[in-house]
């Protein structure tokens, strides 16, 4: 069983904030968005359009996950820059605890 240690920092980055936020917004808005497209060419109505068409068939398996990694990016950058501003004003009270299990 591995242990859990915790570490304690005065401050993150930035950059781990926003690499934080981008893997976990994008890995489940890309598996939505592949879930989204493969319903699309089985036909359904998935509420994706472009230029006011929905899409369906085999341009849903394609645009699909892209429109979702579009989305986790700019999320991501909306998301990322509130949770840096607050962790930033945060530390200036307390040191954050970081619990992590080792990779070892």
């Amino acid at each position: 069983m591995k242990e859990i240690k915790v570490l304690e920092v005065k401050k993150i980055s930035v950059g781990t904030v926003y690499k934080i936020v981008a893997i976990g917004l994008s890995t489940l808005f890309v598996i939505f968005g592949v879930i989204s497209g493969i319903m699309g060419v089985m036909g359904f109505d998935t509420g994706m359009t472009f230029n006011n068409q929905p899409v369906t068939g085999i341009k849903a398996i394609v645009l699909a996950p892209l429109f979702s990694l579009i989305g986790a990016l700019i999320m991501t950058a909306i998301f990322g820059s509130m949770i840096a501003l607050g962790l930033w004003i945060y530390s200036f009270f307390k040191p954050i605890k970081i619990e992590y299990e080792d990779t070892k």
